[in-house]
């Protein structure tokens, strides 16, 4: 036995020597090495223009060890692919990023082995913009006692999530939280300056800056809504204090080309119960048309073409009645004179596009249209307002250029005669009887400027003269006669979209001052006087078009001031 260890003992030590160089798995000996992993953290935020560098660490594997990058392809929010500025080279991501975004982007790391191991991670990285700026163009709406009020600040550039607080006495009844949302319903009347300051979550403030919450002692609150959308439709108030709602556009979309979507349809708002209810359909779709209560207590549309219609209340139907002499498309007036006949001025042929001089008479007895005085001059976009004389103010106006010019229809001889001139052209605006029997212009466009300017006419001297300017620029808004002899004037177009802003207009001293804003925007919207003193507003446009949205479709609500 011994002798056969002896023998076989060379051998045996060349298979131990053997072992220790393969080992028992068949390898050189070596054991193997840890897993590769990546032990850097989430890269850290970056500003634009200011350098940025995070190295990347990597650990197990056989080093050294090589870094690539690629676009992030899902489980993650933002833009896919390294910063705009960066790149990644010896393990680091450094650069000077150039726009602001979070950006999404999976990092891989290769070692030496044969073939080489590998480990990715997918990362966020997010570059933060200039510091925060708080939106000083937006100021907080007029806020009115006892009504719900809310107003959210803006903010540009920084870092989200943001933290607003303010310094200074808020109305009563409100607070501001740390979202920037000023909510409430105030308790007292009242101008309250505060302070408002906003940081972003990198701790970088905001410039503070200065606003005036101003709370009146009337204003709007939300009523029923209807079943349709619409701007540019009519409204008016049936003598049993309903109020009806007919036409107008419904949307605009915006594809290949723009086109508009009207409706025939037509509703009735209850005053008692604040609440819409559809009645029966116009006989054709329009808009820009005019709805005029006649003393029968039925209401004659015209407009959009030649074709008229009349609304009955008992049945709640429409039914076609005499053509106009003329097709009118829009921009053109109808005013109910006291001899219970309508009178259509001007506007645009809906045929030719050319603006018109001529004017027609309605006669509700025969149902038909004839003849009358032209103007002196052809207006697309005028006013026309009934005076305590039974004369027709007709004032303004385009015809390739906003006009100062004015006249009168006098119904007895059915002709226009000339008037003095406006203080300022205008086109788009409105002209409101007064109780003292004059008239309050205000609004519109004119040829070279945007003005604020209003002025009234008296009959008397068959002048205008100015009188004080509103706060705010408006085009497509309502003025209405309230039940103080005081205007209210609401809404309409500014530079931004839609106003929400109010003011009224007190004759007795000839100037604005604010009232509480309406809830939301509005333009191209109507606004009607109820018999218990509140003002109907309904319809139209909001601000703006919603960004990435194909279409603005007119607002479906509703809003009474009082």
């Amino acid at each position: 036995m011994g002798d056969n260890l002896k023998n076989h003992l060379p051998v045996l030590l060349a298979i131990c020597a053997l072992n220790l160089l393969t080992g028992c798995n068949g390898s050189n000996g070596t054991p193997p090495p840890p897993a590769l992993a990546i032990t850097s953290g989430a890269p850290p935020t970056g500003v634009i223009g200011n350098p940025y560098a995070d190295l990347l660490t990597a650990s197990g594997g056989k080093g050294p060890y090589t870094w690539t990058w690629a676009a992030g392809t899902s489980g993650s929010r933002g833009v896919r692919g390294l910063p705009p500025g960066l790149t990644l080279s010896n393990a680091t991501i450094a650069g000077t990023p150039t726009e602001a975004n979070t950006y999404n982007v999976v990092v891989t790391v290769s070692d030496s082995q044969s073939p080489p191991a590998q480990k990715s991670v997918a990362y966020a990285i997010t570059i933060a913009g200039p510091p925060p700026a708080i939106d000083s163009t937006r100021s907080p709406q007029e806020g009115a006692i006892n009504y719900p009020y809310s107003f959210a600040f803006g903010v540009s550039d920084g870092l989200y999530p943001f933290t607003w607080s303010e310094t200074g006495a808020l109305p009563p009844g409100m607070s501001l939280a740390t979202d920037g949302t000023l909510t409430g319903t105030p308790t007292a009347t009242g101008s309250f300056p505060i302070t408002v300051m906003v940081s972003d979550s990198l701790g970088r403030s905001a410039i503070p800056q200065n606003f005036t919450i101003g709370i009146a002692a009337h204003g709007f609150k939300a009523t029923g809504s209807m079943a349709t959308g619409r701007a540019f439709h009519s409204a008016t108030l049936l003598q049993d204090g309903r109020v009806l709602v007919a036409g107008g556009l419904a949307k605009i979309v915006f594809a290949d080309f723009t086109y508009y979507v009207y409706t025939a349809t037509a509703e009735l708002y209850d005053p008692s119960a604040g609440t819409f209810s559809t009645t029966g359909s116009m006989t054709a779709t329009r808009s820009c048309h005019i709805a005029t209560l006649l003393t029968n207590g039925q209401v004659l549309i015209t407009g959009s073409d030649a074709t008229t219609e009349i609304f009955d209340p008992a049945s709640g139907t429409f039914t076609p009645t005499g053509n106009m002499l003329t097709a009118r498309g829009c921009s053109y007036t109808a005013t109910l004179l006291t001899n219970g006949k309508v009178l259509v001025a001007g506007g645009e042929d809906s045929d030719s596009a050319v603006a018109l001089d001529t004017a027609e008479l309605y006669d509700p007895s025969s149902g038909t249209f004839s003849p009358t005085g032209s103007m002196g001059t052809a207006r697309v976009a005028h006013a026309a307002t009934l005076l305590t004389s039974g004369k027709v103010l007709v004032s303004g106006g385009a015809n390739g250029g906003a006009s100062v010019t004015a006249e009168l229809y006098n119904p007895n001889s059915g002709s226009f005669s000339s008037t003095g001139d406006m203080t300022l052209a205008r086109a788009g605006h409105t002209a409101t009887l007064l109780t003292n029997g004059k008239v309050l212009i205000t609004g519109g466009s004119n040829v070279s400027t945007l003005s604020t300017a209003a002025e009234t006419f008296d009959p008397a001297t068959g002048s205008f003269t100015a009188t004080g300017s509103m706060a705010d620029y408006r085009s497509g808004y309502t003025a209405i006669l309230l039940g103080d002899g005081t205007v209210l004037v609401a809404g309409g177009w500014a530079a931004n979209g839609g106003l929400s802003s109010a003011e009224l207009f007190d004759p007795a001293t000839g100037l604005f001052s604010v009232t509480g804003s309406m809830i939301t925007g509005h333009a191209a919207h109507t606004a009607t006087l109820l018999n218990d003193g509140t003002v109907l507003v309904v319809g139209g446009y909001g601000p703006s078009r919603i960004a990435n949205q194909n279409q603005i479709t007119c607002r479906r609500t509703a809003e009474l001031y009082q």
